[in-house]
C-alpha cells in the first residue's frame, strides 16, 4: 500500500465505512505504482438472498456464514422479518452469520407495506413468496427506478397459478398490491426466457409451496443460464429436487419439504470482478481468496475474459489471481451470461488497445439505470469513445483522462469507474454511498490497494 502522506493523515477503514452515507463525492488518486494486494471478498448477496428465501421456507433453524451485508441483503432480511421470519445477525472477525428460524412455509400474513428501495433481486423473489402466503394483504413498493423497472412477466405468471396482485402505478411495474387467499396451485405454465432470469428464479424458489406439481416451460431462449443455475444448486442444497431439462422446462415434484442447514456463502464474484480489473488496468496483480473457481456465479469467469485481453490468470481452490499484461487488447465476447460484469469490462477495455466489442446485454437497458447509455455518456467524459447498440456496446481503447463520474444511483457505475484510479488521476465518482447495495466495503478495498480515497 501506498504510505501516507506525513503531513496528512488517511482515513482508516472503519471511518471509511462509517462515512460511506455522507458522502457526496470521492476524489480517487492513483498509487503511484502497480496495485499488488490480496483481498477476501465477502459472500455473494445472490446466494445470500436465495438462501434467506429457502431457510425462511424451511423446518428448523439454518445457519448461513459469509452472508453478504448488502443493502440489497438487508432489504431481503428485513422483509423476511415483517412476515413472521426470525433472523438473527452475528459478526465476528470472519463475517456475518445469519441464524434463520424457518416457518416451514407457515410465513405470518402480513398486512402493511414493504418498501425495499432499489433492491431489484428482493422485489422479485419477494414478489413470489408474498403470493404464496396465504392471508396476506401487502403493497411491494421501492425506489423511483424501481417503480420503473418491469415485472409483467412475474405477475402474469403468478396470476396463472392463482394469484391475486394489481398494479398501483405504471402497468406491469410495481408499486404492486398482492392478496391472497390460498397457496398458489401448481400446473403448467409458460415463462418468457429472454426477459429476466430473475422471474424464473423467483418461481422456482416458491415452487414447493404449491399445491400440485409445478412444470415451468420455457419459451425462447434463457438468458443468464448462471444465475439459474445457482438457483437450482441453492434449492438442492436445501434438499428440494427441481429437473432442468436443458433450460427449456423445470420440473418441481409436489409434497417437497425444505430442509434446515448450515451452509457457507460463496465469495461474491462480481465484487471480485472489480478487484481483479485493478491488475488489469495497473500492470499490477491481485489475489481474491474466498472464491471458488468451480463456482456456478457466472462471473467467476471473468478472469478468463481477462486472459483473453492479455491478463495471466492463476487459481486454486478458494482463490484466483490476476496479472495485468504491458498492454491489454480488445476483444469481442458474448456477456450474456455474465451481464453484471459488462461495465467493469467497458471500463478495463477503454485501455485496451484495439476495438473491444460486447454483445448479449440487453437486459442491462432495464437494471438500475440503463447501463448502456451510462456507459456510453461516462466513457465520453473520459475521454474514450463508444458506440451503444440496443444489446451490445462497442469500446474503443484509448487514453482515458480524469472526469466527474455520474453514477446513476448504480453501485456497478460506481465501482467500475473507480477502477480507472489505478492509472488515472482526478476521478471523481458521485454519489459512492451506492456501492452499499452490493459491497458496502469497496471504498476501504480500494484504499488497501494503494488508491488515494478523499471524500
Amino acid at each position: 500500500m501506498m504510505a501516507a502522506q506525513p503531513t496528512q493523515r488517511h482515513p482508516s477503514r472503519s471511518e471509511i465505512a462509517r462515512s460511506n452515507s455522507d458522502m457526496m463525492t470521492v476524489k480517487l488518486t492513483p498509487p503511484g505504482t502497480p496495485v499488488s494486494q490480496t483481498f477476501e471478498v465477502l459472500g455473494s448477496k445472490s446466494y445470500t438472498n436465495r438462501s434467506l428465501i429457502i431457510a425462511a421456507l424451511a423446518s428448523g433453524v439454518s445457519k448461513l456464514s459469509l452472508a453478504s451485508t448488502s443493502s440489497d441483503s438487508e432489504a431481503m432480511t428485513k422483509a423476511l422479518r415483517l412476515l413472521g421470519v426470525s433472523i438473527e445477525e452475528e459478526t465476528g472477525p470472519h463475517g456475518t452469520t445469519l441464524t434463520v428460524e424457518g416457518t416451514g412455509g407457515a410465513l405470518n400474513p402480513y398486512h402493511g407495506e414493504i418498501n425495499v428501495g432499489p433492491a431489484g433481486t428482493t422485489m422479485r423473489f419477494l414478489t413470489a413468496l408474498c403470493a404464496a402466503i396465504p392471508g396476506i394483504d401487502v403493497v411491494l413498493s421501492g425506489s423511483e427506478r424501481m417503480h420503473a423497472r418491469p415485472i409483467q412477466e412475474l405477475v402474469t405468471t403468478l396470476r396463472d397459478l392463482g394469484a391475486e396482485i394489481d398494479y398501483l402505478g405504471t402497468e406491469g411495474c410495481p408499486p404492486l398490491r398482492i392478496r391472497s387467499k390460498a397457496h398458489l396451485k401448481g400446473g403448467t405454465i409458460t415463462m418468457n426466457g429472454t426477459v429476466s432470469s430473475q422471474f424464473i428464479s423467483a418461481i422456482i424458489l416458491t415452487a414447493p409451496l404449491n399445491t400440485n406439481k409445478l412444470t415451468i416451460e420455457i419459451a425462447g431462449d434463457q438468458i443468464s443460464k448462471s444465475y439459474i443455475d445457482m438457483t437450482l444448486q441453492s434449492v438442492r442444497e436445501f434438499g428440494v429436487s427441481i429437473t432442468n431439462e436443458s433450460y427449456k422446462r423445470y420440473l418441481c415434484g409436489a409434497g417437497q419439504k425444505y430442509q434446515p442447514r448450515s451452509t457457507q456463502i460463496e465469495g461474491d464474484a462480481s465484487g471480485a470482478s472489480y478487484l481483479w480489473g485493478l491488475a488489469a488496468v495497473s500492470q499490477g496483480k491481485v489475489t481474491v481468496q474466498n472464491v471458488n473457481p468451480q463456482s456456478a456465479q457466472g462471473d467467476i469467469h471473468f478472469p478468463e475474459v481477462l486472459m483473453r485481453m492479455g491478463c495471466s490468470v492463476s487459481s486454486d481452490s478458494r482463490s484466483i489471481t490476476v496479472t495485468g499484461p504491458k498492454t491489454l487488447k480488445g476483444i469481442e465476447i458474448d456477456m450474456s451470461n455474465m451481464p453484471d460484469v459488462a461495465q467493469t469490462l467497458a471500463v478495463i477495455a477503454a485501455f485496451a488497445q484495439g476495438v473491444t466489442t460486447m454483445r448479449g446485454l440487453s437486459t442491462l437497458r432495464v437494471k438500475e439505470t440503463d447501463r448502456i447509455a451510462a456507459l456510453h455518456t461516462e466513457l465520453e467524459k473520459v475521454g474514450i469513445r463508444s458506440e451503444p447498440g440496443p444489446d451490445y456496446l462497442i469500446v474503443h481503447g484509448g487514453t482515458p483522462h480524469g472526469a466527474r463520474i455520474k453514477t446513476y444511483d448504480d453501485h456497478r457505475m460506481a465501482m467500475s469507474f473507480a477502477i480507472m484510479s489505478a492509472r488515472v488521476a482526478s476521478i471523481e465518482i458521485e454519489e459512492p454511498h451506492v456501492v452499499e447495495k452490493s459491497f458496502p466495503t469497496f471504498w476501504a478495498a480500494l484504499q488497501e490497494s494503494g488508491i488515494r480515497v478523499d471524500a
